[in-house]
């Protein structure tokens, strides 16, 4: 096991620490790092879902406008270092380690969070390499998420839904005060909340917090959509740029909405100063790639994965797959969720896109996984039959070896 291993091992062992909820902490983490998050200028992300999507449409665009760009995301899909990244590469094993030391040898490390670390080393990182604008997105809620010490030239939510309910809140109200948090006084922020009574509470709050609040929709009209396998293609009215076409291989209508949250925090992003001409923005949107969002593997191509972890995110892959790409349905589809996920709701949606599938579950490497006999017994409950399997990779071999298509 290499240096780095070894520390991220310890720092997963972190991640228990999940009742811990606060800024305090990060705080005294990054007043004993110099304050890294004062060195360069950021964007701030919250979201049910959409949110990642929208961070990598902003920063490819930055990036393509010439800005030097830091991307900080979670979770990651295969290495911690994708948490991380700078002008679109992920920052170096040498690196991380040696930031990571430099944490681990400060006082305070026993009562320390997986989150707080985290921030406090992409932050970090963000300082050192020279970084111009950081695109952060929230991991959790927003009011207490580490990522809540930045001082953003904007803000934006671009959903609501019910997710970490136990954490956040049991209704769309609750977590949209919470996602608020992220609110700051004279700070631009841009709603894409389209739930009537969480955009009361997000208009409620931009108000209290003195925030200018701006809907996406009223910045950014889009005109025409066009889906498909191949991705999404817009027809958009947006100032600066007037009226022009993007396209991008994201794909499904909730990708167009979270494209215009995108594209309504990059015009207030150019009308106060920064350069964005049009050729970055299309070419931000041509060139961007968001791994594990309803995409083909670029291997075995019948084989397809998504990330959707809630109900909403469930329905809106649903939508997408059979109503907007117009795909046919897979013969087999192999689910895992969290232990804090409502399997029911989501195993439900997913046996609609595709009812003569063969259901297959299995969990992964996460500790909060949910175990497959756990998962099997609510399949049962639902009548829907299904298999079993101890990982991904054994939940996918009979399907892939064998040479299925779907």
């Amino acid at each position: 096991m290499n240096t780095l291993q070894r520390q991220l091992e310890a720092l997963y062992g972190l991640e228990r620490r999940r009742d811990k909820l606060g800024l305090d902490g990060t705080r005294t983490l990054l007043a004993a790092l110099g304050e890294p998050q004062r060195a360069f200028r950021s964007v701030h992300v919250a979201g049910t879902n959409g949110k990642g999507s929208a961070c990598a449409l902003i920063e490819r665009v930055l990036r393509a406008a010439g800005v030097r760009t830091g991307l900080f995301t979670s979770p990651h899909l295969v290495d911690f270092r994708e948490r991380i990244r700078v002008d679109g590469r992920c920052a170096s094993e040498a690196e991380l380690s040696a930031r990571l030391a430099r944490i681990e040898a400060l006082p305070g490390g026993d009562e320390r969070t997986f989150f707080e670390v985290a921030t406090g080393l992409g932050f970090l990182t963000f300082a050192e390499s020279k970084v111009e604008t950081a695109v952060v997105e929230v991991g959790l809620g927003g009011r207490l998420d580490t990522t809540n010490v930045i001082e953003p030239d904007v803000c934006a939510i671009t959903s609501i839904g019910l997710d970490h309910a136990e954490i956040l809140g049991d209704s769309h109200e609750k977590i949209a005060a919470e996602k608020a948090g992220i609110f700051k006084r004279g700070v631009p922020a841009v709603s894409g909340v389209e739930h009537d009574a969480a955009a009361t509470v997000i208009a409620h709050a931009a108000r209290d917090a003195g925030a200018p609040l701006h809907q996406a929709r009223d910045l950014v009209n889009v005109t025409q959509a066009q889906y498909g396998p191949w991705g999404m293609r817009l027809s958009v009215e947006c100032d600066p740029w007037g009226t022009f076409q993007l396209q991008t291989t994201l794909r499904g209508s909730h990708q167009r909405e979270n494209a215009r949250v995108a594209l309504a925090v990059l015009a207030l992003m150019a009308r106060a100063g920064t350069r964005i001409p049009l050729g970055a923005v299309r070419t931000g949107f041509s060139e961007v790639r968001w791994a594990g969002r309803l995409e083909p593997s670029p291997v075995v191509r019948r084989l397809w994965w998504d990330g959707a972890h809630n109900v909403d995110g469930v329905r809106r892959l649903a939508q997408a797959w059979r109503d907007e790409m117009k795909m046919v349905p897979p013969v087999a589809v192999v689910f895992a969720a969290a232990r804090d996920k409502d399997v029911r709701a989501m195993l439900q949606r997913l046996h609609a896109m595709a009812p003569a599938a063969s259901l297959v579950l299995t969990r992964t490497r996460n500790e909060r996984a949910l175990a497959p006999e756990a998962l099997a017994e609510t399949a049962a409950a639902l009548g829907v039959p299904c298999a079993t399997a101890p990982g991904v990779r054994e939940a996918l071999a009979p399907w892939l070896d064998h040479g299925a298509d779907g």
